[in-house]
């Protein structure tokens, strides 16, 4: 199956497999699957490993389906032939148009990390022969999408500067901080789009992206911590956080398009107290300042952080700690 879902399809997205925490959608083993509830699940990830993770099917934020057979007693209209190609195709076509506007967002990203050097300030409207299909306020950092529009559509538009220099949106457009639309494709694509500068000087935090806390992975939270240690060059980095050459890239790539990212020092050195701030608000609850002010050197602030994705990062995918596992097996009905 996971040959199948790599191979890419002319006009359709490439599927990737991945940590499910991070996923756009979930495909998950029927077999693997047992029922606590009406909606409670515990699923073996992966089979036969060990590791448990619940699931409230209540709380799903994105498409998921089971393979089929399905456990006793469990129902669920999502469900496919994991044997079957013709069945993991459909559902993945069914995945994408669950996911099209996120696909949009993506879409629009690949344009504006083509097209921004050519529009660095002002409003411009991306038209579809006459029809508005987006706005792009560089001045103030936003977009404004139009919801129904489709991927294939920010292939047929024209980039042209607003006549009349109004910063408005319309209402019923999807409104999206710059920033955010370019982590969306950052993270996503296979292209390599980081900017040659970023691969020979030296790189330092300007701001932790502003994008939601849920979207940063220990990776992006890890490099951000360096940085604020001590900068470092690209191959510098890698050395330090003992990584490969693809992840170090991919990592700086997401954190550069949410701009989060500069090769200037004195910009740096100018945004260094509330980068430093932002960065230990993503760990520590806001109502308790004291873990923040009570600290004396950059070092000491970031070296007892630990990862927000397996603590608090937003997911409705949770760890079963082994001897809850262990509870719930005794507690089991037969």
């Amino acid at each position: 199956m996971k040959r199948w879902i790599a191979q890419h399809q002319p006009g359709w997205p490439l599927w990737s497999v991945c940590d499910p925490h991070g996923a756009d959608a979930w495909m998950i083993c029927g077999q693997s699957v047992d029922v606590l509830g009406r909606d409670a699940l515990v699923i073996d990830h992966p089979l036969e490993s060990g590791q448990q993770l619940t699931l409230n099917r209540a709380e799903v934020d994105r498409p998921l389906a089971f393979s089929t057979p399905l456990p006793e007693g469990f129902a669920s209209a999502e469900f496919f032939d994991a044997v079957d190609e013709a069945s993991v195709r459909q559902r993945l076509q069914r995945f994408e148009a669950w996911l099209r506007p996120l696909r949009t967002q993506f879409a629009l990203g690949a344009q504006l990390v083509e097209r921004m050097r050519d529009f660095p300030k002002g409003v411009v409207h991306l038209l579809q022969e006459e029809k508005l299909i987006a706005v792009i306020d560089m001045d103030r950092g936003q977009v404004g999408l139009h919801t129904p529009a489709r991927p294939i559509d920010l292939d047929m538009v024209r980039w042209v500067p607003a006549a009349v220099p109004s910063h408005d949106i319309p209402p019923s457009f999807m409104r999206l901080s710059l920033h955010r639309v370019l982590w969306t494709f950052a993270v996503r694509t296979v292209r390599d789009v980081l900017p040659e500068r970023y691969r020979e000087r030296t790189i330092y935090l300007r701001r932790v992206p502003r994008v939601p806390a849920r979207w940063f992975e220990e990776s992006h939270l890890r490099f951000m911590r360096e940085l604020m240690v001590r900068p470092g060059t690209l191959d510098e980095m890698r050395v330090r956080m003992e990584v490969t050459d693809v992840d170090i890239e991919q990592c700086v790539t997401a954190l550069y398009y949410g701009g989060g990212l500069t090769t200037d020092p004195e910009s740096a050195r100018r945004a260094e107290h509330s980068a430093r701030r932002a960065l230990v608000a993503l760990h520590f609850d806001k109502s308790s300042p004291e873990t923040v002010t009570h600290s004396r050197s950059g070092t000491s602030e970031l070296a007892a952080l630990s990862s927000i994705l397996q603590d608090t990062r937003h997911s409705p995918l949770r760890a079963v700690p082994p001897d809850a596992s262990d509870q719930r097996s005794m507690q089991m009905p037969y």
